[in-house]
C-alpha cells in the first residue's frame, strides 16, 4: 500500500481493522478534539490531507463512510455565520479523520439527504458516501468567468455488517473537532457527534478533555 493509498477513507471496512490474529479490533488513533483534518480545494477541486498532501486528482470522485457526522450552522473559524457539514470517518491507517463542508456544497448534500435518503430509511452513517467536485464559473461583478468548484453528493447503502464494524472501531470515543466547537452553534442533525459539555468551548479544550492541567 502506497503512502497516499494508506490515508484514503476505509471504503470497505473488512480485514483492516480486525487483527487477523485474535479477530480483535485493532485501536483506532484519535487526540480528542482534534481529527486529521482532510479538506475540499474548491478554486482546484482536489481534496487533501491539512492542505499539504493532494490525494485526489481534479473533479476526482472521494468516497467516504461517515461513523459520526454533524449539520450545523456557528461562526466559526473566522467566516462569519454559515451553513456548515462536517463528517468523521477513518481511513486506512485506522485514523479518525474529519472533513468539513460548507456553502453550495453543503445545499446539496441536504437535496440528497432530504429528497433520496430519507425516503429510502437510510442514514449517513449506513451509506458509502460519493463526494465529486463540480466545476462552476463565477457570475459576481469583479470575479466573471472565475473557476470554481462545489461538492455534488451520491451515495450507496453499505451492508449493515460492516457498519457494525466501524461504529465498534469508534465505540467509546469522544468525537469532535475542537476548532469548529464554540458551543453556541445551531445544530440540525447529528449522529455519533459528542463535544465535551463546556458553556462554550475554550482554546485547550482538547487538552483539558484529556485530563490536562494549566500551569
Amino acid at each position: 500500500m502506497s503512502k497516499k493509498t494508506a490515508y484514503l477513507p476505509i471504503i470497505q471496512p473488512n480485514g483492516n481493522l480486525v487483527d487477523k490474529k485474535s479477530g480483535e479490533l485493532l485501536p483506532v488513533t484519535y487526540f480528542p478534539g482534534r481529527p486529521l483534518q482532510y479538506r475540499f480545494d474548491a478554486s482546484r477541486g482536489v481534496f487533501n490531507i491539512r492542505g499539504e498532501t493532494v490525494l485526489t486528482k481534479p473533479r476526482e470522485t472521494f468516497e467516504l463512510i461517515p461513523v459520526a457526522y454533524r449539520i450545523f450552522a456557528d461562526n466559526i473559524l473566522g467566516v462569519g455565520m454559515k451553513k456548515w457539514a462536517e463528517f468523521f470517518f477513518l481511513n486506512e491507517e485506522r485514523q479518525l479523520c474529519n472533513l468539513l463542508l460548507h456553502g453550495y456544497s453543503v445545499q446539496n448534500l441536504m437535496q440528497v439527504v432530504a429528497g433520496r435518503m430519507f425516503y429510502d430509511h437510510v442514514k449517513l452513517a449506513e451509506v458509502r458516501l460519493k463526494i465529486t467536485p463540480v466545476q462552476k464559473e463565477s457570475k459576481s461583478p469583479g470575479a466573471e468567468g472565475k473557476k470554481y468548484h462545489i461538492a455534488s453528493f451520491d451515495y450507496e447503502r453499505v451492508d449493515p455488517e460492516e457498519v457494525a464494524i466501524l461504529q465498534n472501531a469508534v465505540k467509546g470515543l469522544q468525537i469532535w473537532r475542537e476548532d469548529t466547537n464554540t458551543g453556541a452553534g445551531e445544530t440540525q442533525f447529528a449522529e455519533n457527534y459528542s463535544p465535551p459539555l463546556f458553556e462554550e468551548a475554550p482554546e485547550g479544550a482538547a487538552f483539558h478533555a484529556l485530563g490536562g492541567e494549566d500551569t
